[in-house]
């Protein structure tokens, strides 16, 4: 169930705008030596990447921009069809200061993130094994849209105040 939740989630804050497909290259084990990953405008765009952590101790850097303020939601998944592996996230402004992390919000022990940015920019997301632990292949699905504003979660919740409310009479 964890598992549809969280690529029900992803899928749906990809929609259908402009995805990309990508395959991690090595030598990517810094953020200076980042893989591009390209740059996003279109609300419901997103990208995959196909990655290996191997040795334990690698680091997957991947680079990419938003032009506004976005809404990032990642998930990394077992490949092929993998349970095995311990991942953890991590993404980074374009100052490279960590915004958000994740150890196990995924499925198994692979990682899950969300991340409201405040606008345009460069973000870094790097993938590692938790601790130097395990080696594995990964798929790291990622899901951009625009921002929620505080306005518009303010009045969803009313929305659903109201028809819970009319359920009741």
């Amino acid at each position: 169930m964890k598992m549809i939740a969280v690529l029900g989630g992803v899928l749906a804050a990809a929609g259908s705008a402009q995805a990309g497909f990508f395959v991690e290259v090595e030598s990517n084990d810094t953020l200076a030596t980042a893989n591009f990953v390209g740059s996003y405008s279109f609300p419901g765009d997103g990208f995959v990447v196909d990655g290996a952590i191997s040795p334990s101790t690698d680091e997957d850097w991947f680079r990419f921009s938003v032009d506004d303020a976005t809404q990032i939601r990642v998930a990394i998944f077992g490949r092929p069809n993998s349970s095995s592996g311990d991942s953890f996230l991590e993404l980074f402004d374009g100052a490279g200061s960590l915004v958000a992390s994740d150890d196990d919000s995924g499925i198994n022990l692979f990682s899950a993130l969300e991340y409201n940015t405040a606008g345009a920019g460069t973000y870094f997301l790097r993938v590692t094994s938790f601790r130097g632990a395990s080696s594995f292949e990964y798929k790291m699905v990622v899901g951009l849209n625009v921002a929620p504003t505080p306005g518009s979660l303010a009045l969803a919740g009313l929305g659903a105040l109201v028809a819970t409310r009319r359920r009741r009479a």
